[in-house]
């Protein structure tokens, strides 16, 4: 696989076969990948407290509906 600098970056080089250009800045690449991390996990945690934040108002509607049933 022979590659090629691409002039003005030092971190990208195009490969000479496929015309595909690569960045070759493994710091970024792991920056990305944290950052990607980060997004998922919060992306996660803000799933997770909207479903028990819908299951604390279906407990609060089943306790009303109960506390209704009694009252009659």
């Amino acid at each position: 696989m022979e590659v090629l600098k691409v002039i003005d970056n030092p971190d990208l080089v195009r490969l000479k076969d496929s015309k595909a250009i690569l960045n070759t800045n493994l710091g970024e690449l792991n920056k990305y990948k944290e950052e990607r991390e980060q997004r998922l996990k919060l992306k996660h945690v803000a799933e997770s407290y909207d479903k028990l934040q819908s299951d604390v108002e279906e407990i609060k509607s089943l306790l009303h509906k109960l506390l209704g049933s009694i009252d009659r």
